[in-house]
């Protein structure tokens, strides 16, 4: 499923040790990468996420849609408020992860369970700890996610006690998506400043070391399109499964 030249790994290793970010294009096979779009395109069922009032949320992503114009700019501008005070996010996910140990994955989308498993093979592992300098990369936990018109994610670094991260990765998906149209994905200095942007590219994996401060910029007003990335972590020590969480 996996398409990671050696070439490709050599030259994410040298951006790698330069710069602790790099992004290898065409890292799914075209055929894969047109398979695992077309599955994501058919979830049928999404969560939509964020906090309020220092408490995540999970929301049936369906039936916000679907709140009276009213009841959901209510709710948006409690989310932007919360945004302003600290950290916040808004986006829609798929748990490939939870759902992959909790054993429903390969009955909802074969097609996802297919690339969990790739993503825990050495044909994605073994490229990963080299381009990394990480032998000791042990595994890769997953979520699908969907960032539409007004979803974003606000500054952080990645770094969570106990989840033992060494990297975080986003393999986007999306195809024709626009720098203007938000859902960038900005790395920082620890002053606050830009030091790089990725714009989502298809079939591209945007590898970064953890931690590190970067955020996912908001997506436009008007914007139709959807910015469809896999994203995760890559682990070390003992997968502990479905308890840990993703997040």
């Amino acid at each position: 499923m996996f398409d990671l030249s050696a070439q490709a790994q050599s030259e994410a290793h040298d951006q790698m040790r330069a710069l602790t970010r790099c992004q290898i294009a065409g890292a799914l096979s075209a055929a894969s990468s047109a398979r695992v779009l077309a599955a994501i395109e058919a979830v049928q069922r999404w969560t939509l996420v964020t906090r309020l009032g220092g408490r995540h949320l999970d929301l049936d992503a369906a039936a916000m849609a679907q709140l009276p114009a009213a009841q959901r700019a209510e709710f948006d501008l409690r989310v932007q408020a919360d945004a302003a005070k600290g950290f916040q996010y808004l986006y829609e996910t798929y748990p490939l992860y939870d759902k992959f140990h909790g054993g429903v994955l390969a009955a909802e989308a074969p097609v996802l369970a297919e690339l969990f498993a790739a993503l825990n093979s050495p044909a994605f592992l073994d490229p990963m700890r080299h381009v990394l300098d990480a032998p000791e990369i042990s595994f890769a936990d997953a979520q699908l996610t969907r960032y539409r018109e007004g979803h974003f994610l606000t500054t952080h670094d990645d770094g969570v006690d106990g989840k033992n991260r060494v990297a975080a990765f986003v393999l986007t998906l999306s195809e024709g998506w626009q720098g203007d149209w938000g859902g960038v994905l900005e790395f920082q200095t620890r002053d606050g400043l830009v030091a790089d942007r990725f714009v989502p590219r298809g079939n591209t994996l945007s590898l970064f070391k953890v931690p590190q401060p970067h955020e996912v910029t908001p997506v436009a007003a008007g914007v139709a399109a959807h910015r469809v990335s896999v994203t995760g972590w890559l682990r070390t020590g003992r997968d502990p499964g479905p308890e840990a969480g993703v997040r």
